[in-house]
């Protein structure tokens, strides 16, 4: 089954006097279970691309399905909806909520989506042990390291247990040790949870981790072992 299916997809800045194609008739698919890496240099548009799929944005043309379902057609609710429970986003700046504890930054999903916090008590449990982060459970985001607090952007991410993770450069912050244990950890989520992961990076090292990889060049993929 396709988790990601991407079609003919093309992303236009500007208007007709200073238009830049970012993205190019990219077609692609991801199946799951798959963890793919999506590379190329700055302002090849993995970015764009990796923003499109989480319908952060829309595309200039071309259709992108999530779950065989078409998001660019979706209305406003429907589509929050499935950024909330089916697709979990992972930056490289971690976007935690300063004041609020490590445990309440996991949770923070599950309220939005307006359950209840006790139904996920032993969830909670699980992903702390999964990140190892059970004994800073109480801490803030200042009192933690890059990786540490990268891990529990991570775990914020899978606490609904969505289908999909998007990584826009997860390690680009950290150091070549956090890194590799923020690799680990996904690699260990792809394998044991079956989330299907597309993670974009400049890490040939990172892109490893992944089962595939798709290469982007001046918004078009060049490599050949896409479906």
């Amino acid at each position: 089954m396709s988790i990601v299916n991407v079609q003919n997809l093309s992303k236009v800045f500007g208007n007709k006097d200073n238009r830049n194609k970012v993205l190019d008739s990219v077609s692609f698919k991801i199946e799951k279970g798959e963890f793919v890496s999506l590379m190329g240099a700055s302002g090849s548009g993995k970015s764009t691309l990796l923003y499109l799929i989480g319908g952060l944005d829309k595309p200039t043309e071309g259709d992108i399905f999530i779950n065989d379902e078409d998001i660019n057609k979706m209305k406003e609710k429907k589509l929050a909806a499935l950024r909330r429970k089916d697709i979990g986003f992972v930056f490289q700046f971690y976007n935690l909520v300063q004041n609020l504890t490590v445990e309440e930054n996991i949770m923070l999903p599950v309220i939005m989506d307006g359950q209840k916090e006790k139904d996920y008590k032993d969830r909670l449990e699980k992903i702390l042990r999964i990140i190892g982060l059970e004994d800073k459970r109480k801490a803030l985001p200042n009192q933690l390291s890059g990786g540490q607090q990268q891990r529990v952007s991570i775990a914020r991410a899978i606490i609904l247990s969505p289908s999909l993770i998007l990584a826009d450069e997860p390690i680009g912050n950290l150091d070549s040790k956090s890194g590799k244990e923020v690799m680990d950890l996904f690699k260990s989520i792809n394998k044991e949870e079956g989330i299907t992961i597309l993670q974009v990076t400049h890490s040939k090292e990172a892109s490893e981790y992944g089962t595939r990889t798709i290469l982007l060049k001046d918004g078009k993929i060049i490599n050949s072992d896409i479906e």
